[in-house]
């Protein structure tokens, strides 16, 4: 009984007769002002998701150069072994 009632009611929703109840906001009508409004922003989100995500790629690029390079000369000193002159 509960599996023939879970397929009427996916072969409703898979019908043209479920598609037809719809409003435009959920079927999503090629004319309507909501649908191209909708798309804008769909990417607008995906430019400022991509911008984020280039920002933090750039600065990983960017540790991951400066991460191998040779030290100043005044950084070297405060870094060598002290124990010699105690």
């Amino acid at each position: 009984m509960k599996a023939r009632l879970i397929l009427g009611i996916c072969l409703f929703l898979g019908s043209s007769v479920g598609q037809a109840l719809a409003c435009s906001q959920c079927f999503g009508a090629r004319d309507a002002k909501s649908t191209e409004h909708m798309a804008v922003a769909i990417w607008v989100m995906m430019g400022v998701i991509m911008s984020v995500m280039g920002g933090v790629g750039a600065f990983s690029f960017h540790l991951w150069r400066h991460a191998n390079t040779p030290l100043e000369p005044h950084q070297q000193l405060t870094d060598e072994d002290l124990k010699p002159y105690e």
